[in-house]
């Protein structure tokens, strides 16, 4: 990582380290490719995600479009300062939109960097979230040179916990983030290559 310039929120010129080196796009697996968000995936994204109760249950609930278009931007914006985000999941069969994953940061200015993916549940129980994981670790380890990947997930999201031990992820303890309580997992670069 390099330091790289860019204005604050005061719009002072404020250093921030960014990934020099972006992750390659796009990401394709067995069954899913992953790509940079474009402005015109706002309805998939909102339809299948953000609107949708059962989705949305332990991510802070549903979203108005202008909640969703706000997080849609944020992904755009970081993708290009930072080379990483969260990317759409699109099933490669059918160029069906399933949900995202991907990269943040967990705390803005903080130095954990987080997996995270959300499902509409028509997409739920078939893997897809520990397929498109597995491929961001591959890349987060590989071309962005990561020492460290986060997670985090409420107590009460059994999959998502699920999801994590699969990929290697261990817990370590809880942390408040979003506004709740939050199991915090890590998964380092040693263990990861030990898999």
């Amino acid at each position: 990582m390099a330091a790289a310039s860019r204005r604050d929120a005061r719009g002072a010129r404020a250093t921030r380290p960014v990934t020099i080196v972006g992750m390659p796009l796009p990401i394709v697996t067995e069954r899913l490719l992953l790509r940079a968000y474009e402005p015109t995936d706002l309805g998939r994204l909102h339809a299948v995600v953000y609107s949708d109760d059962r989705a949305m249950a332990l991510l802070g609930g549903p979203r108005d479009l202008a909640g969703t278009r706000a997080a849609l931007e944020r992904s755009i914006r970081q993708q290009r300062e930072d080379g990483y985000s969260f990317w759409p999941v699109i099933e490669r069969a059918t160029g069906t939109f399933t949900g995202e994953a991907g990269l943040f940061p967990l705390t803005p200015g903080g130095t954990d960097i987080s997996l995270g993916y959300a499902f509409g549940p028509d997409f739920w129980g078939r893997g897809y979230a520990t397929e498109a994981s597995r491929a961001v670790l591959g890349e987060a380890f590989g071309p962005l040179g990561l020492r460290r990947v986060v997670a985090i997930t409420r107590e009460g999201n059994a999959g998502s916990r699920n999801v994590l031990r699969k990929l290697g992820f261990r817990q370590e303890g809880s942390r408040h983030v979003w506004g709740a309580e939050q199991l915090y997992f890590v998964l380092d670069r040693d263990e990861y290559e030990r898999r």
